[in-house]
């Protein structure tokens, strides 16, 4: 953090950039100096970490909250300093601090139908029709994540995202159907199917929708996955 601190640009009428500068003092990490461990506070490291862990798990978890995420996070990420809320930073930089603004790109998750996480356990498949595909005015991609990790899974076909740009076959009525699965279904194109490790962790999709219409995006809204 010394080494961030002394090469970000703090504004001294900013009311976010100086409590953080407030709190980081006590713990020796001053911008512009050398960080000296023997003249800080200490710290309890284990309760530390264990409540990053507790808002880590509940911002995740709002992830998953799609009327949240839709209304509080979808639109107003990644903007210019002062123009977001201490809540978005946060979530922000639990679930990926680098990104583009809304005007270029959203991210929304897929959620299960049945509200609970999905698991490697089991199979999902995702549908859209025509009329559901997201509203973008250049490409879009859904990507499946390990959860604990935040990285693709590995697989033979080296298949990791269904999209635009990643590979997709449409349904004869303009649709789409995905499939998340362990081993891909007969009479299921191969593009459509995501390669699933068998085993009891957690996975994540995530949607990105580049240059979206967000006129569109207002009354859209992202599929759901259906477990098999």
């Amino acid at each position: 953090m010394q080494f961030v601190f002394n090469h970000t640009t703090f504004d001294p009428d900013d009311e976010l950039d100086q409590q953080l500068l407030a709190a980081y003092k006590p713990l020796g990490v001053v911008p512009g100096r050398q960080f000296d461990p023997e003249k800080v506070a200490k710290i309890d490291g284990r309760k530390f970490r264990q409540i990053a862990e507790q808002i880590a798990q509940r911002n995740l978890a709002l992830m998953m909250d799609k009327d949240y995420y839709d209304k509080k996070i979808a639109t107003s990420q990644f903007q210019p300093k002062g123009n977001m809320t201490l809540e978005v930073l946060l979530f922000q930089s639990i679930a990926g601090p680098i990104g583009v603004p809304a005007t270029e790109a959203i991210y929304p998750p897929i959620v299960t139908a049945d509200g609970q996480p999905m698991n490697a356990m089991n199979d999902y498949v995702i549908s859209m029709n025509k009329a559901d595909m997201p509203p973008a005015n250049a490409f879009w991609s859904m990507t499946l994540y390990d959860t604990e990790n935040g990285f693709f899974l590995p697989n033979e076909r080296k298949k990791y995202s269904v999209g635009e740009n990643a590979g997709m076959q449409l349904d004869a009525d303009g649709g789409l159907t995905v499939y998340i699965a362990a081993k891909c279904p007969k009479n299921v194109p191969e593009e459509n199917c995501l390669p699933l490790n068998r085993g009891d962790y957690g996975v994540d999709v995530i949607l990105r929708v580049y240059s979206p219409d967000l006129e569109r995006v207002k009354r859209w809204s992202s599929p759901k996955a259906e477990k098999l």
